[in-house]
């Protein structure tokens, strides 16, 4: 890929996924998250490939009936976003992604209720072109 600011050709570095905006959580225990990943420029950093992965799913075993109703209320914690590196060489598919940790805690409890990860990738390809 050409580079505009560097006017040749570059490698791409991974740069760290960001999380867009705080995670979700419903009455259900599904938590729902967006994590923007960036390709940039190796030479000056310019951002110049993005995909955004919408991550979602529920802790396992969580039962979110039992912490319904009058006293309770479910929030998320996001832990740490890590990259998703996969594949690549000669003549593989490349793929990039995320992976988010996760505690789900109720206002019934000082201690997490449920902990979870949610991860995604998609190919290299498949990633946006910024310029």
């Amino acid at each position: 890929m050409r580079c505009p600011n560097c006017m040749k050709f570059v490698s791409l570095d991974f740069a760290e996924p960001e999380l867009d905006g705080d995670p979700e959580v419903s009455e259900d225990g599904e938590v729902t998250c967006q994590v923007r990943l960036v390709r940039t420029c190796g030479e000056c950093g310019q951002d110049l490939k993005e995909a955004t992965l919408d991550l979602a799913g529920a802790p396992e075993g969580f039962s979110a009936g039992e912490h319904r109703g009058e006293g309770h209320a479910l929030g998320v914690e996001a832990g740490d976003v890590e990259q998703v590196e996969e594949g690549g060489g000669r003549y593989k598919k490349s793929y990039y992604g995320a992976s988010v940790s996760y505690d789900v805690t109720c206002s019934c409890s000082t201690e997490p209720v449920a902990s979870g990860a949610l991860s995604d990738k998609v190919a290299a390809s498949a990633m946006e072109e910024l310029v």
